[in-house]
């Protein structure tokens, strides 16, 4: 992998972001439970005639993590909350979670809060896909590691344009960073539909905030299943985790050299060939 130093300490600072939270939750009780309580404000506000606003925090939210390039913005955790919120309301009606599970107004509130994030994720690519516009202009003049990479990795969608907004779908709608994705598609120099691509987007993002928002009842399914407990604790370091995770796949991403990968790729189509 063609690593830069620059972008190897930019991500160490990140890893070493997310472990210095973990410590200050566990080890300084004033700012556990500050983050607690968080938490807990953010968990009431798709009450009553608030879940408008739910949706429009939804969306912004998604919209600024997708918009922040590179930085890791923890809307997941946010749209876990709203959704959360949606299970105790109607928990406090008396209901047990089966009877929720069978509640189609419940399912209708919980896929209007992914259907908003969705869009905002989808929006806001639109900032890496303008990213690499510009960066497009910059590769002319000025050599970069980085930036070849990403040219390299829109090369590598590109090359089979039948099932280029397929590879969009799926790349939005698995838990990954695909901001080297939009930027590689600002860059290239084919032709693309961009309404499509943000369709294709906004159909899988809708895909992985659904994920998001059903965390609550997985959760709750788990615990019903196994017999297993969770808390505020758990579901903390269960955030972080996912966060490393995502760290190290756009950290991935980046560094690999996917020009190298094209070029092995045709160098053995053709010996296939000939």
């Amino acid at each position: 992998m063609a690593v830069s130093k620059n972008l190897t300490i930019i991500f160490m600072f990140f890893y070493l972001g997310v472990i210095i939270y973990l410590m200050l939750f566990f080890f300084v009780p004033d700012i556990q439970i500050a983050i607690i309580n968080g938490r807990n404000e953010i968990a009431t506000l798709t009450e009553g005639p608030n879940y408008f606003w739910a949706l429009v925090i939804a969306l912004i939210i998604c919209f600024i993590g997708s918009a922040s390039i590179g930085f890791p913005v923890p809307f997941p955790f946010v749209l876990f909350s709203l959704s959360n919120s949606v299970y105790i309301r109607y928990r406090n009606t008396g209901l047990v979670l089966k009877e929720i599970l069978m509640t189609g107004p419940f399912w209708l509130e919980i896929t209007g809060i992914a259907i908003a994030g969705g869009l905002g994720c989808a929006l806001g690519e639109l900032t890496s896909f303008l990213l690499g516009k510009g960066a497009k202009k910059l590769i002319v003049n000025k050599e970069s590691q980085t930036l070849e990479n990403l040219q390299g990795f829109g090369r590598l969608v590109l090359d089979n344009p039948k099932h280029m907004y397929f590879y969009i779908f799926v790349a939005a709608a698995l838990p990954i960073p695909d901001d080297p994705l939009w930027i590689a598609l600002g860059m290239t120099e084919k032709k693309i539909n961009f309404f499509r691509c943000l369709l294709s987007g906004w159909a899988g993002k809708t895909i992985t905030t659904m994920f998001y928002v059903m965390l609550p009842i997985l959760f709750l399914l788990g615990i019903t299943a196994f017999g297993a407990e969770t808390d505020f604790v758990s579901s903390v370091v269960t955030e972080a985790i996912m966060l490393l995770a995502t760290l190290s796949m756009m950290f991935l991403i980046f560094s690999f050299d996917w020009n190298k990968l094209i070029e092995n790729r045709k160098i053995t189509k053709a010996a296939k060939q000939s």
